[in-house]
């Protein structure tokens, strides 16, 4: 699972304010998922590995409050939710 948090202008194009944008990703298959983020990285997302593929579940709300921002509250298709971590 990969990329249902990312609006469609964002996946050809996945830089705001110079940083690239995260793109989480879940999967079961250890070298699918290498793959995977080879891809996501070379495309030029921030990939973000969350987890096994069970926790798919949690990226589908992610991915509808993106929506509601984008769309229902006027954010527009270039928004995108990212992860943080403290250096």
């Amino acid at each position: 699972k990969a990329l249902n948090t990312v609006f469609a202008p964002l996946v050809a194009d996945p830089v705001i304010n110079g940083a690239p944008v995260t793109a989480f990703f879940a999967g079961d298959d250890e070298a699918a998922n290498a793959t995977v983020r080879a891809i996501l990285e070379r495309a030029g997302f921030h990939p973000e590995f969350a987890g096994p593929l069970k926790n798919a579940r949690y990226l589908e709300p992610l991915a509808g409050l993106n929506i509601t921002l984008g769309y229902g509250l006027g954010g527009g298709a270039r928004i995108a939710p990212e992860w943080r971590r403290a250096a």
